[in-house]
């Protein structure tokens, strides 16, 4: 299971570093753009790849909780787990690490995000819209730390989850980082 984490991260790494890369080809920039517009662009990118690695979080929790459940215990058999019980701490441990990662992810996302909206067109009207999905951002960050600090009441931890958890605000805010882009 350690192996399997280290070569997640590797990979996890390569796709941040990468993605830049993947992007500097396109065939839309025939412009020619000063270097710092460009260096803000690809941090667009990097902010990109740094929200889809945040949400990976959404498609793997369903699937632990399944494991965690059953999913463990009606497998072992085909599975080749002899222990069960050590299986499902392994998964625990893997639990806490993809959970270090989406906090990581998602604070740098949202601060890469802000420099490259700073460095791209600082606030106009024509980027409201994307200003707005930042803002979607932040405050699914604010929430998160709320959530992982000690110092909240437990009222408000709980509202806490409740917002940052709403698939409704993600989509939301995925939809108008999109639209604000396009109006640009």
């Amino acid at each position: 299971m350690i192996q399997l984490s280290k070569m997640l991260l590797i990979l996890f790494a390569l796709f941040i570093l990468l993605a830049p890369i993947a992007s500097a080809y396109d065939e839309d920039d025939e412009d020619e753009e000063d270097g710092f517009e460009e260096f803000s662009e690809d941090l667009g990118d990097i902010a990109k790849s740094l929200l889809i690695a945040t949400i990976v979080l959404i498609a793997w929790k369903p699937l632990h909780i399944w494991l965690q459940k059953s999913g463990i215990i009606n497998n072992a058999d085909s599975w080749g787990i002899t222990d069960v019980k050590a299986a499902k701490k392994k998964l625990l441990r893997f639990n806490k690490w993809m959970l270090r990662v989406h906090i990581a992810a998602g604070t740098a996302a949202t601060i890469v995000g802000l420099v490259h909206g700073i460095g791209s067109q600082m606030p106009d009207w024509e980027s409201s819209a994307a200003w707005a999905g930042w803002f979607g951002m932040l405050a699914m960050s604010v929430l998160g730390g709320l959530i992982m600090w000690k110092w909240p009441p437990k009222a408000i931890k709980k509202r806490a989850r409740a917002l940052h958890t709403q698939r409704a605000l993600l989509v939301i805010t995925i939809i108008l980082l999109v639209v604000g882009h396009e109006m640009m």
